[in-house]
């Protein structure tokens, strides 16, 4: 949990900086940290199933380390896009304000 709110904050800061929504980065940051979780919590229990094996401590462990992992790589391929997009967002701002559109 506390890996969840660093990231929402680091998010949040990043936008401001940017000129971003912070609400909407806010909350990609925990859709890419929470959805790769799921997401590798999904195919590993249907894995497990397939392969008719038992969870135990070690293999619970394991998968909780797998998803920080995995989320926080998730994260940070989303937080490294945030300058992309405002640097696009930015651009096309400029067109429609140009005065030499319009003679």
């Amino acid at each position: 949990m506390i890996v969840l709110i660093v990231i929402v904050v680091v998010f949040v800061n990043k936008a401001g900086e940017l000129g971003l929504n912070k609400f909407l980065w806010g909350f990609i940051g925990l859709a890419a940290y929470m959805g790769t979780q799921l997401l590798l919590g999904l195919l590993l229990g249907l894995f497990m199933d397939v392969q008719s094996l038992t969870m135990d401590r070690t293999n619970e462990l394991a998968l909780n380390l797998a998803g920080i992992i995995f989320g926080g790589v998730a994260a940070f391929a989303a937080y490294k896009s945030m300058p992309n997009y405002a640097v696009q967002q930015t651009s096309t701002e400029t067109d429609l304000l140009d005065e030499d559109m319009f003679r």
